[in-house]
């Protein structure tokens, strides 16, 4: 049976030697796999009248350059969010699953830096999908009913790793796994996601810059969580050795 305490003391160990390695993955993903979201467009048509034939008529009235403008810009905004959506599906999301592979095999030796791009060898395509397939499902629930996208949240949350361990698992094989793995374990998750409350108020302090130092931790004792989950899966008899074989060790320095 796993602790908080626990899965932190053997996290705080694999990072022995290995911190600035992870602190500079930790960086690499919080560059490329945080930055396709942060444009807000949010445009409001009450600014233009009070009503849609007010509006309209407004539209009409305005001088001969700022009707094309305002379709230029609103074309803009759609491709900034066309090519956002797709930052996300083809290179942040699989880059996730590169980083949990670092850290899983980080855990027993010094892992390459190469290790957060591996994903992008076959078979990356069906690493994509099985994310992007995932992410959807949850994103439906949240937008139908809050309850239903935070419980799948929770169910899907080893997904990333189990794809880091075997990516050619099948969407369903990989959320039905996941799922699996998380009976019983959802609430215990949000409570070791919660016990970092602390660290996040100090890093609010340093206006989130402590943020990137606290990240190689915070993920090191995911890492350490997805090995408990793994350990049970096998003990239960959930998954066999054939569909997750390890992660690779490395003979290389820190």
């Amino acid at each position: 049976m796993w602790t908080c305490g626990m899965l932190k003391a053997n996290a705080r160990q694999a990072l022995q030697g290995r911190y600035w390695r992870s602190f500079w993955v930790t960086l690499v993903l919080s560059l490329l796999g945080g930055g396709a979201s942060g444009i807000n467009l949010n445009y409001n048509l009450n600014n233009l009248g009070s009503s849609p034939e007010q509006t309209a008529a407004q539209f009409y009235d305005m001088p001969a350059l700022a009707a094309p403008l305002v379709l230029a810009l609103l074309s803009a905004a759609f491709i900034v969010l066309v090519l956002g959506a797709l930052w996300n599906v083809f290179l942040s999301s699989p880059l996730r699953v590169g980083g949990c592979r670092y850290f899983m095999e980080s855990r027993q030796a010094p892992s390459p830096f190469g290790t957060l791009f591996s994903v992008f060898r076959t078979p990356y395509l069906n690493v994509v999908k099985v994310q992007f397939l995932t992410g959807l499902k949850i994103s439906v629930g949240y937008l139908l009913l809050l309850i239903p996208g935070i419980y799948w949240t929770y169910c899907y949350a080893m997904v990333p790793y189990l794809l880091a361990e075997n990516p050619y698992l099948t969407t369903t094989r990989a959320m039905e796994l996941s799922k699996q793995m998380m009976y019983g374990e959802k609430v215990r998750l949000f409570v070791l996601e919660l016990s970092f409350i602390g660290w996040y108020l100090l890093c609010a302090l340093t206006l989130g810059i402590g943020l990137f130092f606290l990240t190689p931790y915070t993920q090191a004792t995911f890492a350490e969580f997805y090995a408990a989950m793994r350990a049970k899966a096998l003990a239960q008899g959930l998954a066999t050795t054939d569909e997750l074989g390890g992660f690779v060790t490395h003979d290389t320095n820190p």
